[in-house]
């Protein structure tokens, strides 16, 4: 508490001499609002020959306090022409005030939003990004996070390895590597898919230090804002329905180059006739074999003939196991999105109601999801406009049906003959043992993929709510104090039902059968379903408490301040079993020995019976001490400061430990508005640069050890329980912190034609979580800790264009990011192979931590078409010297595996009513390591990558060919050398067209015949195609192994 007041006193004594000089007794309220009724927060009135004044609040209402007489009030925003006005007090109603916007444009009020404050971005000095009501609803989906693709500066949704989602670059190693998400302004602990887009108002990315430093240790990689729908006060009441439908194509199994049915036919038949299968054959387990395989088998031991043999086999080369999946398991995905909100609000009342049901069908047969989201929010302004008092509840229920598993099979069997009988798969044990058994009184052993389409009982749900509560009391037309608080709750299910009639269920049940010695069966698996449940429940509360202080003294000088603390516990639990012998209509289960090792019906082996049982839990405090403030001189001179610490119960055994002190300061010139500054070509200029820190944490560590603890049954030795020490003991853990400086520019030209932003950081990580060799001795071999650092520099340039502005409106939005980050300091060394990999994490000092490295290639050998690299200078085909012999001089850097420049091209077209936008977006300055012939998969009779057929096969070929010889055993090291040789290394620049919408709005003021306000019909496709690609296989280097698969929309919005 002592803290709390050293926090807020300064703010408090700033105001007590403007308290001890009030003499006023009369309260003029008023908003300010632009031409088209948009409310501006944020704007600033002062009292011609007062040294006070007033900011209007979030919904542009603002308060004074004036002794009875005639005044003239002076309102000023920036992009809009000062107004004044002549008063006289008392009044008899609310002022209504409307601003003309300047002729240099800001036409559109941009309104940022912190997560603890909004506020105009012309008064931030910080890097946000808003995506307004409009932006968002552009794309048609149903993930919220998807909609901010290809249109938000600095946001990189990845493709390749590490994270998916990164803003600025990646700002960790091993640690959280998420963006904080923030919803109505509060951390988000539940999944994001629970967030209905049609919910959402705005969102706003904080992309630097002074824009997310006030959430802390929690903010280090960047900061995702997002604001739902609200009323306003005075507002009609306003009805959107909304709804939309998705056609998505179906997968194409034949988009990755794979060998031919006969292709893998050949190879079986070489491998069969080597003798490679008679170990399989021959194994007590009984594994599965190829049709083929199992047709020479049966050839062999004389059961057909040569002739009968050949005729099959033939058969088999006319048929591709991915027809069988495209005809009987895969369609085209149909969503559906629906929505209603109601919103509005009297003089003293807000109110909105948001209802939205998402139906979803799946592109595997039988398979789909659901989703229905309530969303109430009401506020009230009481005691005249003294007391604003907000409650708002969310609540989600969402189901995901898996009814279906789509099956694998041998490149050319079939599921469905030609009278239409549903075949079974050589699947699980070798069509041989499954014929010798027929008569053992097993359950069918046999599995036919047809007969279990929609079978499964497979079931996700997801129960979510939050309920926000927010009271605010305007202590005097300076202070306000508030009171905040949530409460989350999320219950997740996931449910695996295997019938009876399964495959999955017979086979558990007849794995465990047991033959006594006078030959009768029993189930030590009771005959009936298999349930497998799983529970996950999370619950948090958060409580903030603040004073928000907004002071303007004559007409030179407004300051803003906000401090307090917030608290919050969140608790996680998860459990999980499998029941036997599960009868659902009446919710029964048989009891089942899990302590024996039975011996396993097929084989004899010993095994135990799954328990399926999991338990676990987190509890995650964290304490936290916030300040902000800013400080506008003359309205062109911008000051800010913020700080926070950060307590946490999962740092430090010394208290000095468990907390951060973070902070980041900031200033704005707005050049423009200098007397001096007259140019007519760009006639808003205004600079802006900010330094400070960002925090991270790694909820895998702890200052104290840490270790898993297991139950009697996960030891097979003694059947006592026991712990497995997961990390040592650390007492100098510390909080990851990362210093960001941004620099920008902001301009716009007359009228708003062109308008920009051009901005560059760097983003320093500091005591990044890393690893140091530990000696063996001590039980561990590495030690991880505070280790590591990271350097990213980077740009972020947006433009935008009115190119024309008659009837035909023509508008072009740009933006272009560039980023390079790199590991700074790591002191542990990997194995050069580790380097190679695409995937996993292996920092090396001076590269991203996400590189593309390489073996030198020296072409094929013309003798026998093995692949060479270079030992010493000289090509060499000894894979073991190259391998081991290879070191950070020898191997060679592409560059990054992750774009290093992506961005954006958006232009619409409008004319009347009917609109046309286009979205292309591009991604440069990255590589990837091409897929290729693996012998390894092939030499056991697998399929593998198309260019088996083009392999070297005679001299000469080396030619025309870098695809290698097949050896006749498989080499992992001449296959490990060839797979990352950089003869495989492409670059993945592309330029794609991302999406297409048009639409048409019936408006009623144009037609005064519609029985509404307003009605838009519109259409968007998706994933449109790639344009231009450097790479030579032909293939989207985004998108390797499945396409990107296109969409097509078309939906209603209609206003009442």
């Amino acid at each position: 508490m002592k803290r709390i007041l050293r926090l807020l006193i300064p703010v408090i004594m700033g105001v007590g001499g403007h308290l001890h000089a009030q003499t006023v007794s009369h309260e003029v309220k008023g908003v300010v609002m632009t031409q088209s009724k948009e409310v501006l927060p944020g704007a600033v009135i002062t009292v011609d020959g007062r040294n006070w004044g007033a900011i209007t609040e979030d919904d542009g209402r603002f308060m004074l306090k004036l002794a009875e007489g005639a005044y003239t009030l002076k309102v000023s925003y920036l992009g809009f022409k000062p107004y004044e006005l002549q008063v006289d007090v008392p009044l008899s109603s609310d002022l209504s005030i409307s601003l003309e916007s300047e002729s240099f444009g800001l036409e559109q009020v941009e309104v940022v939003s912190t997560g603890y404050q909004e506020l105009p971005k012309e008064r931030a000095t910080g890097s946000f990004v808003q995506v307004n009501e409009e932006l968002v609803n552009r794309r048609i989906s149903t993930n919220l996070l998807d909609r901010l693709e290809d249109i938000t500066p600095g946001l990189l949704f990845n493709r390749g390895p590490g994270e998916s989602l990164n803003i600025r670059g990646r700002s960790t190693l091993f640690a959280n590597t998420s963006p904080l998400i923030i919803i109505d302004n509060f951390p988000y602990d539940g999944p994001l898919e629970n967030i209905n887009p049609n919910d959402v108002e705005s969102i706003t990315v904080l992309r630097d230090a002074a824009a997310a430093s006030i959430w802390g240790a929690r903010a280090g990689n960047g900061v995702i804002v997002i604001t739902t729908k609200k009323g306003s006060r005075g507002q009609a009441t306003r009805v959107t329905f909304n709804s939309n439908i998705t056609q998505i194509e179906r997968p194409d199994l034949f988009y990755n180059p794979v060998m031919s049915a006969s292709e893998v036919i050949d190879m079986e038949l070489l491998l069969f006739g080597r003798g490679f299968y008679n170990s399989q054959e021959n194994n007590l387990s009984r594994p599965a074999l190829s049709p083929v395989v199992e047709t020479k088998i049966s050839e062999r031991n004389g059961l057909i003939s040569s002739s009968e043999a050949n005729q099959l086999i033939d058969g088999y080369r006319n048929y591709d196991f991915r027809d069988e999946l495209n005809r009987h398991f895969y369609r085209s995905a149909i969503n559906q999105q629906h929505s209603l909100n109601v919103r509005g609000g009297s003089a003293n009342h807000t109110y909105s109601f948001g209802l939205g049901y998402d139906k979803n069908l799946t592109s595997v047969v039988a398979n789909d999801n659901d989703r229905l989201t309530l969303n109430f929010q009401n506020g009230w302004s009481l005691l005249n406009d003294k007391l604003d008092v907000s409650l708002g509840m969310y609540y989600v229920q969402g189901n995901t049906w898996d009814r279906t598993a789509v099956p694998s099979g041998y490149a050319y069997e079939r599921l469905m003959d030609d009278a239409g009988n549903h075949l079974p798969l050589n699947f699980g044990y070798s069509t041989r043992y499954l014929e010798s058994i027929a008569d053992d009184g097993l359950l069918d052993w046999r599995y036919r993929p047809l007969d279990e389409i929609g079978l499964l009982g497979n079931r996700n749900s997801n129960n979510d709510y939050r309920i926000n509560a927010q009271v605010g009391y305007q202590i005097n037309s300076d202070l306000k104090a508030e009171v905040l608080y949530q409460y989350w709750h999320n219950n997740r299910i996931a449910e695996q039902l295997s019938p009876l009639a399964s495959y999955s269920a017979r086979n558990q049940i007849n794995r465990f059968t047991q033959r006594d010695s006078n030959g009768e069966l029993t189930r030590a698996v009771p005959i009936g379903d298999v349930y497998n449940r799983r529970n996950t429940v999370g619950s948090s509360h958060s409580f903030r408490s603040q004073l928000r202080y907004n002071k303007v003294i004559g007409e030179d000088h407004v300051i803003s301040a906000l401090g307090g603390f917030e608290v919050k516990d969140l608790t996680l639990s998860h459990h999980a079993n499998t029941y036997y012998g599960y009868r659902p209509e009446f919710a029964t289960s048989e009891p089942v020995d899990f302590v024996t090792r039975f011996p396993l019906y097929h084989s004899g082996a010993l095994a135990s019976i799954s328990t399926g049982n999991s338990h676990s839990g987190q509890v995650d405090r964290f304490l936290s001490y916030y300040a902000n403030a800013s400080y506008t001189f003359r309205k062109r001179y911008i000051l800010t400061a913020s700080a926070r610490k950060d307590e946490s119960n999962l740092f430090g055994v010394n208290a000095n430990q468990r907390g951060v002190p973070l902070w980041s300061v900031g200033g704005a010139w707005i050049l423009s508005d200098e007397g001096f500054y007259n140019s007519g070509l760009i006639p808003y200029l205004k600079l802006r640069s900010t330094l400070g820190y960002n925090g991270n944490i790694d909820k895998s560590l702890t200052a104290f050890t840490t270790a898993n603890y297991f139950g009697g049954n996960a030891n097979s030795l003694t059947n006592l329980p026991f712990a497995r020490i997961i990390t040592p003991p650390n007492p100098d853990l510390r909080w990851e912190k990362i210093q960001i400086w941004n620099n920008a520019i902001d301009f716009a030209s007359r009228n708003d034609r062109l308008s920009g932003s051009l901005e560059f950081y760097i983003k320093h990580g500091q005591d990044l979580i890393g690893d140091m060799p530990m000696a063996p001795s001590t039980g561990f071999t590495q030690y991880r800790g505070n280790f590591a650092e990271t350097l990213t520099r980077g740009i972020d340039l947006q433009l935008s264009s009115k190119n024309t502005t008659g009837a035909v409106q023509w508008s072009t939005t740009y933006f272009l990011s560039w980023v390079d980050e790199r590991v700074k300091s790591y002191e542990l060394e990997s194995n050069i192979r580790n380097y190679m990999q695409y995937f996993g994490v292996f920092p090396l000092e001076g590269k991203p931590l996400f590189g593309v490295f390489s073996y030198d290639w020296a072409g094929l050998d013309p003798d026998n078409g093995n692949p060479m690299g270079f030992i010493d200078g000289e090509p060499s085909s000894n894979y073991t010297g190259i391998l081991n012999g290879a070191t950070l001089d020898d191997i060679r850097y592409h560059g990054p595996s992750r774009p290093s420049v992506f961005g954006a091209m958006m232009h619409t077209v409008s004319y009347r009513g009917f609109s046309l936008s286009a979205n292309i977006s591009y991604r440069l300055g990255y590589y990837y390591k091409r897929r290729s012939v693996l012998y390894s998969n092939i030499l056991r009779g697998d399929r593998d990558h198309a260019d088996f057929a083009n392999r070297w096969q005679q001299p000469g070929d080396e030619l025309i060919t870098t695809i290698p010889s097949m050896p006749n055993t498989n080499n992992a090291n001449r296959e490990f050398f060839y797979n990352h040789s950089s003869v495989l290394v492409e670059k993945g620049d592309h330029i794609r067209l991302q999406d297409i919408r048009v639409s048409y709005l019936f408006n009623k003021s144009n037609q005064p015949w519609l029985p509404f306000q307003s009605a838009e019909l519109y259409g968007y496709a998706n994933n449109l195609g790639v344009l231009w690609a450097a790479n030579s296989e032909g293939l989207d280097p985004d998108f390797r192994t499945m396409p990107a698969a296109r969409s097509v929309a078309i939906g209603l919005r209609i206003e009442f």
